[in-house]
């Protein structure tokens, strides 16, 4: 309670400092004679936290919004970019392919993205359409307009496994406007991108937006010593159509088809020297597997969007299908060499199958009421999904072990019920009240061999639970004045249950079952603007307590199962800071610190028995610095930008084992664009990790004493190309 408090209490005495910044800049405003100045912040943000349009600084929710130029200047490509812009949250590639993410964010965490059976606390939506799936979820932000990162639990308007968070990406939608944009660009590794985006009206009431992109990395960043190549290749494309209404006063259709593809030459991990704790070949970068590897994923999605506003109503449906692909070959040692000899085997390999079918409808009723003091929306939202996955070779050649294929599919269905009431009870003062009803009902059915070998016994097996989770909300919202907003929330998220996957030959644990995770969050906002709106400060301090906290767990011999192993608290500060000092110069900065500890451990676990005090991908520290500048010439512009990111050490595993220890990471981004008769042509270079930093992602002594591996994050990449807008 006193950790609370004082978390309470320095969010309102940033409120007072910055509400009297604010008053004495409209006074100065309001002065006999003065004129108003505009803003210079280069125009308000919008967001749909509440599912509905606010400003970003009126939304009473702790929110982080990346718009399409910030994406472009802090050279963010793909969804695991999106961490280093985002207090608190935690996204690296997992243990599966390039294309699957672990994804953390306020003490919960998924580290199991590659199988099917994974749960996100972090709920991913594409145009308000919910992605299930992290194996294919590091996507390429071809034509995003913005990226809206919701932090804290999200448990009544977005549901399951929102617990901790969301992370929506926004594309450009029809509008019967016509442009083309393309953007052409060659790099480090022989890299070769092109993206396009057009709309333009096909009719006097319809209109299409098209985007597509295409991305060739020929030589890789890594070598792999025993095929005497390098590797970390790619081939990634993909396409969106989107057919819409426009210009029918109340009406809301759109009609999106997407289809992307990532084909890449697999995961490969640099192998562990046990003793040591570094390269087992004695550089960072290289692996010794010697079998090819692969990492393939291909998702084609279709969705409906209609609304029509009666008046007192807005009545919308969002319906959508989506079947996903993913297949992946992946040695978890890096490369073993026998001992007593040189002869290098896969320690052990993995070659995986899978495939998913998802349904989900979503119906929505919003309105105003009361003179506009009240606004209300109530919904419903069902989800169905079919997934199966084969493991189809599984091999243990550091100890000459084969096994026969396993297999299993899951059906999962989901029904939930959900309103919120924003009433203002005076002008400055507005209380929210939510409420969310879920229903989960998961099956799994599976073959899994007994033992090693080619005669092990297929034993089949299946399971079942249902989980029914109530998720409230209460919020106030208190505006000290136009520029300055205070709020407090309490509100509760779950993740939801599921059935354990990560094993070989082992059918007493291959389908067990887990239940779902809760967090009931306490927090505390302010969000503020000054000085005519070029200073803009949001801080968010929160206390969250986690309930069967799901921990993924080593059940030994290449199996992982998950645990529900302890009750934790996690309490921090998330702070944001945007300012423009003087004309053209942009700055900005994030600084999050997060502490954690569990309360409760069940002593049969793996956290327990290790003596486990600190949760896994979870940093202390994590902050951002940065900002642009622009350089007037003649009738062009010369914009140069640059970041700094950095996170303080963290484990990636609940053992805490020393091997999975990760040192701090300090990354740098850079760019320069000249920009051309107002913007239409666009020359630039762009560099990720400019300052060429060595780091490691991950790190784990898979097999106690025998082998264990570190994956290592990209060196310095640099791109140049040109950007032509119509």
């Amino acid at each position: 309670m006193m950790m609370r408090a004082l978390l309470m209490a320095a969010v309102a005495a940033s409120a007072c400092t910055w509400a009297d910044v604010a008053a004495a800049q409209q006074v100065d405003a309001a002065a006999p004679g003065a004129a108003p100045a505009a803003p210079e912040t280069g125009g308000e943000i919008l967001v749909t936290a509440q599912r509905r349009e606010q400003s970003l600084q009126d939304t009473p929710v702790a929110v982080t919004a990346i718009t399409n130029d910030m994406l472009k200047q802090r050279v963010v490509v793909q969804v695991q970019d999106i961490a280093a812009s985002t207090p608190g949250l935690q996204i690296t590639p997992v243990t599966a392919s390039p294309n699957a993410i672990a994804i953390s964010m306020r003490g919960a965490l998924e580290v199991n993205g590659g199988s099917i059976t994974s749960e996100s606390p972090v709920a991913m939506y594409i145009d308000d359409v919910y992605q299930s799936r992290l194996s294919a979820a590091n996507y390429d932000l071809a034509d995003i307009v913005r990226v809206e990162v919701l932090r804290g639990p999200q448990g009544t308007l977005y549901g399951r496994n929102s617990m901790t968070g969301a992370v929506k990406l926004i594309t450009r939608q029809p509008n019967g406007e016509k442009w083309v944009n393309t953007d052409v660009s060659y790099g480090t590794f022989e890299e070769v991108k092109a993206k396009v985006s057009a709309g333009a009206p096909l009719g006097e009431h319809i209109a299409i937006a098209a985007s597509g992109f295409y991305d060739v990395r020929n030589k890789g960043w890594q070598y792999n010593e025993a095929l005497k190549t390098d590797v970390g290749k790619w081939r990634k494309y993909g396409a969106q159509v989107a057919v819409g209404i426009t210009d029918v006063p109340g009406l809301e259709a759109v009609l999106t088809g997407r289809y992307g593809a990532s084909l890449t030459d697999g995961q490969y991990f640099v192998p562990l020297n046990l003793a040591t704790n570094e390269s087992l070949l004695g550089n960072f970068y290289n692996t010794n597997t010697p079998r090819k590897q692969y990492g393939n994923a291909r998702q084609d999605s279709v969705s409906l969007r209609l609304g029509y506003d009666f008046g007192a109503v807005t009545l919308r449906s969002i319906t959508a299908y989506s079947h996903l692909s993913d297949k992946l070959s992946l040695d978890f040692s890096g490369g073993y060499t026998l001992p007593g000899t040189n002869q290098v085997v896969t320690g052990f390999n993995r070659q995986s199958i899978a495939g998913q079918h998802q349904f989900s409808e979503e119906l929505q009723f919003l309105g105003k009421a009361a003179d506009g003091r009240l606004n209300w929306i109530a919904g419903m939202f069902y989800y169905d999904e079919d997934a199966h996955q084969s493991f189809i070779k599984d091999d243990f050649a550091a100890f000459g072990l084969t096994f026969r294929p396993s297999s299993y599919s899951t059906v999962s269905k989901s029904l939930a019920f959900y309103g919120q009431a924003d009433y203002k009870l005076v002008d400055a003062l507005t209380v929210s009240v939510g409420l969310r009803y879920n229903d989960d009902k998961k099956s799994f059915d599976s073959l899994t061999p007994n033992a090693a070998g080619p005669n092990a016994l297929l034993v089949p097996g299946s399971n079942a639970f249902k989980a029914h989770v109530w998720t409230p909300r209460f919020n106030i919202q208190y505006d000290i004045n136009p520029d300055t907003m205070i709020y407090a929330t309490i509100s509760k998220g779950y993740r939801a249950g599921g059935f354990n996957s990560l094993v070989v030959a082992n059918p007493s644990i291959f389908g067990s079952s887990y239940r779902p995770e809760t967090a009931w969050s306490y927090e505390a906002g302010l969000k503020a603007q000054a000085f005519d709106r070029k200073a803009q400060l949001n801080v968010a301090a929160y206390y969250e307590t986690l309930s069967d906290l799901q921990t993924l767990a080593d059940a030994g011999g290449g199996s992982f199962i998950f645990q529900n192993a302890a009750k934790a608290r996690v309490w921090g500060v998330e702070s944001e800071l945007t300012l423009k000092p003087v004309r053209n110069l942009s700055l900005f900065g994030s600084l999050t610190y997060t502490h954690d500890k569990y309360a409760e451990l069940d002593p049969s676990t793996q956290a327990a028995q290790s003596g486990a005090y600190r949760l896994p991908l979870l940093s202390r520290w994590q902050y951002q610095v940065g900002g642009n500048y622009t350089v007037p010439i003649g009738d062009d512009e010369l914009v140069m930008a640059g970041d700094f990111s950095y996170r303080s050490k963290f484990f990636t595993t609940v053992s805490l084992s020393p091997y999975s220890l990760m040192g701090p990471i300090g990354r740098a981004n850079a760019s320069v664009t000249y920009k051309i008769d107002g913007g239409r042509v666009e020359l630039y270079v762009q560099s990720k990790n400019v300052l060429n930093s060595k780091d490691y992602f991950t790190g784990f002594d898979f097999i106690p004493g025998v082998f264990g591996y570190k994956l290592p994050m990209e060196p310095r990449t640099v791109m140049g190309g040109f950007r032509f807008k119509y």
